[in-house]
């Protein structure tokens, strides 16, 4: 599986450049993956809002149908409280969908385009953009986080403006949070 080597060199490229910066992990519902997701996520800079970016990898998969997505992306984290965030954020997915139903013994369909999730592909591996506008809870000292937001995606086929994506997981604390 090549996401993982970039995930893991994400986290120790943000780790050795950004000491103090607020790193996340969680899952997403829905989101900018389409299905389920575990994302990665870290500023660019030290402290717990401004620009960053975020990786994961997710999908689901059913006895004729799999889904794989990678998202990634850059997004800014605004707050006046440190505690209640509102997330912005552009990025793209990779997505790769294979259907494979067999019909009457024998014969299968496996036909592009088709709909996944209301997003026409033209084919098993296409990339898609992604938009991020949403709210985060996150404690400013770490702890467990979660958000909810609305996720267009986009493509050459069209624009989906109505998706929606939930998040829950843990907001690690900064360096210069453990001291305080």
């Amino acid at each position: 599986m090549r996401i993982l080597p970039l995930i893991a060199f994400c986290f120790l490229s943000t780790t050795l450049l950004a000491q103090g910066a607020r790193k996340n992990l969680y899952i997403e519902l829905g989101g900018n993956g389409m299905a389920f997701n575990v994302m990665y996520e870290s500023r660019f800079k030290p402290g717990n809002s401004g620009a960053g970016f975020k990786v994961g990898a997710g999908g689901f998969s059913t006895g004729y149908e799999d889904l794989f997505t990678v998202p990634v992306g850059v997004n800014w984290l605004l707050s006046r409280d440190n505690r209640h965030f509102f997330e912005a954020g552009i990025g793209a997915t990779f997505l790769h969908y294979n259907y494979d139903y067999d019909y009457w013994g024998g014969t299968s369909f496996d036909e592009y385009p088709t709909e996944v999730v209301a997003l026409t592909i033209d084919s098993k591996n296409s990339v898609y953009g992604h938009m991020t506008l949403g709210y985060r809870r996150q404690p400013p000292k770490g702890g467990i986080m979660w958000g909810a937001a609305i996720t267009p995606h986009f493509n050459q086929n069209g624009f989906w403006p109505l998706w929606i994506g939930l998040k829950f997981g843990y907001s690690f604390p900064n360096k210069s949070d453990l001291t305080k």
